[in-house]
């Protein structure tokens, strides 16, 4: 197998258990023209509990980010056939973490991608350890932001880009949907600005403390007129969502 026709997808997706609890298959966008390659990441996946999905263009790409909860994204930069730094930029500004598979004599590329938002580099051929230390932090920040408890669920349905409540819906980014996630979850408890942090962004150490501010008054903003929603900021402490 050679050709892009001949690589298959193996889709990831939500299942309803028993008790009416949502168990998600945390999925990774593999995107690869190395049909051989991605059947070995599919392996290796499934054996760490993950789902692949294939992407073999930045239109795979971007339409598989909007269809689906993607959990991370490696990119095989050999014979991808555009520049991979404006792709790894754009799934970065998503809040989506990016792993990029990068061979020798790439160090040019390996900079680009460094300077984009690149989470990890592993060269090849593949350093499975490197590679399993992307996909578990990859998982530990996907638990991070489980479904909050059933009332509050059944008040907010949540989309891989926006968030319906009451009927309406409100257009959010990943980043956004993952601090809304984590603020119900906490109903009713002050959250910090760091634990806000550490819930809701890849890269926790990159993030200012002011930045959060940010991103709760683009939250507030978005839910004005639409919810009965309400973050509050508590003085020297953080925010409280009522």
């Amino acid at each position: 197998m050679s050709t892009a026709a001949s690589l298959r997808r193996v889709e990831g997706g939500a299942l309803s258990n028993d008790k009416g609890a949502i168990d998600v298959t945390p999925v990774i966008l593999v995107c690869s023209q190395d049909a051989e390659l991605y059947l070995l990441l599919a392996h290796i996946l499934h054996g760490e509990g993950f789902e692949a999905r294939l992407a073999v263009s930045d239109d795979d790409v971007v339409g598989a980010c909007t269809a689906a909860e993607i959990a991370a994204v490696l990119l095989d930069c050999a014979g991808w056939p555009s520049d991979v730094a404006p792709l790894c930029a754009l799934l970065k500004n998503s809040g989506v973490s990016v792993g990029a598979l990068i061979s020798e004599g790439m160090r040019a590329q390996h900079l680009q991608l460094i300077k984009a938002g690149l989470d990890e580099g592993i060269m090849r051929p593949l350093s499975p350890s490197k590679l399993l230390v992307f996909l578990h932090a990859a998982k530990r920040r996907l638990k991070a932001v489980t479904l909050p408890s059933a009332a509050v669920l059944a008040e907010f349905v949540f989309e891989p880009h926006a968030v319906v409540v009451s009927g309406k819906r409100v257009a959010l980014t990943p980043l956004e949907i993952r601090i809304l996630r984590f603020l119900l979850e906490r109903h009713g408890e002050i959250s910090t600005r760091m634990q806000v942090i550490e819930a809701a962004w890849l890269d926790p150490h990159a993030v200012e403390t002011r930045t959060v501010d940010v991103h709760i008054g683009r939250l507030r903003k978005a839910f004005t007129g639409r919810s009965n929603l309400r973050i509050r900021t508590v003085y020297g402490a953080g925010y409280i969502l009522e």
